[in-house]
């Protein structure tokens, strides 16, 4: 049998990324899930791939996605919450505020999809202890919001420089894409041990030693570059995934299929110099060798199997500098 390795998709939309690199016209919502999603499930199909999809609830709470969004659960995959307004400093907030936001998203994410979240992802990635408390006091299984990544300040100074460049980069966090000690969390899953229960957490996967990323999008941005060596990238990052025994959680975002002849005003996103079709290919290569390297589930059915085979090791959740 082949190894486990899990495949997610955070469904953030158009106004997510406007808003994150300060763009006003955030706030008149606007989406490309019409465009993206139908076309991811497509692809899922034709791939024969499940994954788990982190929603977002103030999508999720327009009537005009929900038919859109219940097809996720109808093609047999898993929906997450990824909070109700996809606010960056969500984890930093009160917790009144983030236990609000995570109820209306789950709320809304059941109505429109039939199905209630079991697992939660913060936006950019991330997290807290307040917030684990409040997921393990709302019952939730597990969390997936770390991404233990030793380009994190690169990647928050390259974020804040497009920022002031496309919009106001006023709104990019200091903690944002996390620190140096959150760069050192395990890779493998564990189990935070808190006051009111615990969690499970299933890390995004970096590349194990070197804690570089290669989710799509990063997979994406090197392929502008060279697609040759973003596939060679991810190939090797897989083996050196199966030498370190760690199971892969492999992270994917609407915007790693979709280019610049779909969403010119995404242009300033990294990743978006080829067209949708390339981009497809590419993504169609990426996936095809994860799927003949790795037995690919949701995160959900891997949590299920981790609960009942193994005895996880516990951490205190501790977060920053």
């Amino acid at each position: 049998m082949l190894p486990p390795a899990t495949l997610s998709l955070d469904l953030d939309n158009l106004w997510c990324y406007q808003r994150s690199f300060g763009l006003e016209a955030w706030r008149d919502y606007p989406s490309f899930l019409n465009l993206a999603l139908p076309r991811i499930l497509d692809f899922l199909d034709r791939a024969d791939l499940r994954a788990t999809f982190f929603v977002i609830g103030r999508d999720a709470s327009e009537p005009a996605n929900r038919d859109l969004l219940s097809e996720i659960v109808r093609r047999g995959h898993e929906v997450g919450n990824h909070s109700y307004d996809h606010e960056l400093s969500l984890h930093s907030q009160s917790r009144d505020l983030i236990k609000d936001e995570i109820q209306r998203a789950e709320q809304a994410i059941a109505e429109a999809t039939g199905q209630s979240p079991r697992g939660f992802r913060g936006p950019a990635f991330g997290l807290s202890s307040v917030l684990l408390e409040v997921l393990a006091e709302l019952g939730y299984d597990y969390d997936a919001s770390t991404c233990p990544n030793s380009l994190g300040l690169l990647a928050r100074l390259w974020h804040r420089r497009k920022a002031s460049k496309v919009g106001n980069d006023a709104g990019v966090l200091d903690s944002l894409y996390g620190s140096m000690r959150e760069a050192r969390q395990p890779l493998r899953p564990y189990c935070w041990s808190l006051s009111n229960g615990a969690i499970i957490e299933t890390p995004v996967t970096t590349l194990p030693l070197l804690r570089l990323p290669y989710h799509g999008t990063y997979l994406n941005y090197v392929a502008d570059v060279s697609p040759a060596l973003a596939r060679g990238y991810f190939r090797s990052a897989l083996a050196l995934c199966k030498l370190r025994n760690v199971p892969p959680s492999f992270l994917l975002h609407a915007s790693d299929f979709l280019g610049g002849d779909d969403a010119a005003a995404l242009d300033y996103l990294p990743g978006m110099k080829r067209p949708g079709e390339d981009k497809n290919a590419f993504m169609t290569d990426i996936l095809g060798n994860f799927r003949r390297a790795f037995e690919v589930q949701t995160i959900g059915a891997f949590v299920d199997d981790v609960k009942s085979h193994r005895q996880l090791p516990k951490l205190e959740p501790v977060f920053g500098v």
